[in-house]
């Protein structure tokens, strides 16, 4: 056995355990050292009866291996990184007392570890070093499983472990969570043979917290690189000290997200919902960006409104802005261009849709979850700027978004441009090659848009390199490994595909880990507030500082509109209204005629009504012929012509036949009308099957 007790000793913790758990003490009862009972008999319970563990067994750790390490350390490998620093500052603090200090993930999986070189021999002895998993299944009642298992911090000392093999161990363990909740990691320092009672670990264990703190707040600020981010101390007079508490803010003063100190205070100040700076404090967005430009770097003082509160808090701008700014101040500073910058995050995309919200938080979770995703929805939906909001969300923000869609590419040519080529490797090739999409997406997210119409040859090439991690591009006779992730997107029904043979069933499944399908613009409930952010986006692309307003007219048409191209055909509506407009309000009439005469407005948005506008009456609908029967001379000319003529888009075809979606597949399918790049030969079309 790897511990220093005798038999005695052992056959009393036994004893301890066995008596604890058939006697469980109330939950006023405190030991001699003062510390609660409750949580401790908690973890024994689940030890013995829950985990099946025997407290005198002696077994041995579960240690990954060297493949399951490094797969373990790459799914948190930004927060490790960022942690190291806080790491070294605790390991500086204790490890001359001899402390050992490890950052395990959310598994219990010790990732990094930290011992001084007399004490490493007696430490492994006693199991602890990298790989090692400590969680409570395995483990019993100690510092980084019990933290794991209460979701809180936890001082686990000596007799406290439910293992006689573990009892040398004094740990103090808190854990690191995401901006989600989600429990990341664990910070531990533990110590072998404490010849003093539990308090002597407070200080450590006050210690431990602390680090684990910053480094919750150093991912934090991480992942929020993006926002406007304002950090400060309740009370503080100086932005010397740490600060505790951390939001984030878009361009119009929203809050978008917090850390875990910072929603308790906004759950305190506005217990009715979502807050905004200027509900919370005495300044607005304008003010506090103006200074964080004028003078970075400097706290300002903030006054909550209602308690009279003093903050100070420090404001940092996103960090393409910052970064903007700082070349501009200082063209010393330009850098090449690297790789293209991914979109600004789900806080642009969601302005409060109630569909979107919680699709938005469920992507959070998984995306750094090593899982394929498959973006579902119609043609405008936004689903390319949605994959690079996960894309700037992930471990791989720092590495390349590429992005190719298998509808606008040639079969001829879209297998060299997936999977690139070597120097004469067919007529045509440049001298020196090309490397590919794959391989420019290696380390960061590979978005393949339309996947749906990427032939059925190219599918099989496809599955191979997501199956085995490596890619042979054409006239190469090695393989190239990649790791990267992969955001597939389509407007089509895949399983129908598969059903007929369209499709891999295999890669079908090996794409669709995690499916999210998004609302069309007609469904959603933010649609007035993602007008009036489209119509600021547009005209600050035209160099207009202040845009026009929307008024109350056009605002309800818009609203009323059925938007068959969606987000992408109001972007190029809002476009277009502004270049025309000659007032200081984009009137209806501002808007291109055939956008109102392009489809009846939905009886859903028929009914919504801009604030402060008397009903329209809705645009007088296009008169769609009587669904046609199977037989109808002509059909298949009709149906084929329609396609052409909106780009094989088949939600506008159905629109414009009268059709729903559905029944125009149907049709197609029993006139055997195949989109272009499809198993049966039609006309070269341009565009894609919608």
């Amino acid at each position: 056995m790897r511990h220093r007790m005798t038999d005695p000793e052992s056959r009393q913790h036994v004893q301890r355990v066995l008596s604890t758990l058939e006697h469980p003490p109330g939950a006023a009862t405190t030991r001699e050292d003062g510390a609660g009972e409750d949580w401790l008999t908690a973890s024994w319970q689940r030890s013995m009866q829950r985990w099946r563990l025997d407290p005198a067994g002696s077994s041995y750790r579960r240690v990954l291996g060297a493949a399951e390490l490094r797969e373990a350390a790459e799914r948190i490998g930004m927060l490790v990184h960022l942690a190291r620093p806080h790491v070294d500052a605790l390991d500086r603090h204790i490890a001359p007392a001899s402390y050992c200090i490890l950052l395990a993930d959310g598994g219990g999986v010790t990732l990094d570890f930290r011992q001084r070189g007399d004490t490493d021999s007696r430490f492994k002895r006693a199991g602890v070093r990298p790989g090692v998993c400590w969680a409570e299944e395995s483990e019993g009642t100690n510092g980084v499983g019990t933290a794991i298992q209460n979701r809180a911090a936890v001082l686990v000392h000596k007799t406290d472990h439910f293992r006689v093999d573990n009892i040398p161990l004094s740990c103090s363990a808190a854990p690191v969570f995401g901006l989600d909740d989600e429990l990341l990691a664990v910070l531990d320092a533990s110590t072998l043979y404490s010849p003093y009672q539990r308090d002597s670990q407070q200080l450590v264990f006050n210690l431990v917290q602390e680090k684990a703190l910053l480094i919750e707040n150093a991912f934090a600020d991480y992942q929020l690189r993006e926002h406007w981010r304002l950090s400060f101390c309740a009370g503080s007079t100086s932005m010397g000290g740490a600060c505790e508490l951390l939001m984030a803010f878009d361009d119009c003063g929203r809050i978008v997200a917090a850390n875990r100190p910072a929603r308790r205070l906004l759950e305190r100040l506005s217990p009715s919902g979502p807050a905004s700076l200027s509900t919370l404090f005495d300044v607005g967005p304008e003010q506090l960006m103006a200074q964080a430009h004028a003078a970075p770097g400097l706290a300002v003082p903030l006054r909550v409104c209602g308690t009279g509160e003093l903050m100070h808090g420090l404001l940092r701008a996103p960090q393409r802005a910052a970064e903007a700014h700082a070349r501009r101040s200082d063209p010393s500073q330009a850098t090449a261009p690297g790789p293209a910058a991914p979109g600004r995050g789900f806080a642009h995309l969601a302005t409060g849709d109630n569909a979107l919200a919680p699709l938005v938080q469920r992507a959070l979770r998984i995306v750094n979850r090593d899982m394929p995703i498959m973006l579902l929805g119609e043609t405008g939906t936004g689903k390319e700027a949605f994959a690079q909001a996960l894309h700037a969300a992930s471990l791989r923000s720092g590495q390349p978004f590429v992005a190719l869609n298998c509808a606008a590419i040639p079969d001829t040519l879209i297998e060299a441009e997936l999977f690139g080529y070597r120097d004469g490797a067919f007529t045509g090739a440049r001298a020196r090659g090309a490397r590919g999409k794959v391989l420019q997406a290696d380390g960061g997210t590979l978005f393949l848009d339309e996947i749906g119409d990427m032939p059925l040859a190219l599918q099989s090439r496809l599955l191979r390199v997501l199956a085995e991690g490596e890619v042979t591009p054409l006239g190469a006779d090695e393989p190239v490994a990649v790791r990267l992730s992969v955001i597939c997107a389509t407007h089509q029904d895949l399983p129908t595909l598969v059903a007929e043979g369209r499709f891999r069933e295999d890669l079908f499944y090996r794409l669709a880990g995690a499916c999210f399908r998004l609302p069309p613009l007609r469904e959603r409930t933010d649609r007035a507030e993602l007008i009036r952010l489209l119509l600021r986006e547009e005209a600050r692309a035209s160099g207009r500082r202040h845009p026009p307003s929307l008024s109350p007219g056009a605002l309800q048409r818009l609203l009323q509109h059925p938007w068959p191209g969606n987000i992408r055909q109001l972007r190029l509506a809002l476009r277009y209204a502004l270049a025309v407009a000659e007032g200081d309000a984009i009137q209806p009439g501002d808007f291109a005629d055939e956008l109102w005469a392009a489809a009846p407005p939905t009886a859903a948005a028929a009914l919504v009504t801009a604030p402060g506008a008397a009903p329209l009456p809705a645009p007088a609908p296009a008169q769609p012929s009587a669904p046609m029967a199977a037989s109808e001379p002509g059909e298949r000319e009709r149906i084929e012509q329609a396609l052409r003529r909106l780009r094989w888009n088949a939600s506008a075809a159905a629109v414009a036949l009268g059709l729903s979606r559905s029944t125009l597949y149907r049709r197609m399918r029993s006139l055997g009308i195949v989109a272009p790049h499809r198993v049966a030969p039609v006309e070269e079309a341009d565009g894609h099957l919608g």
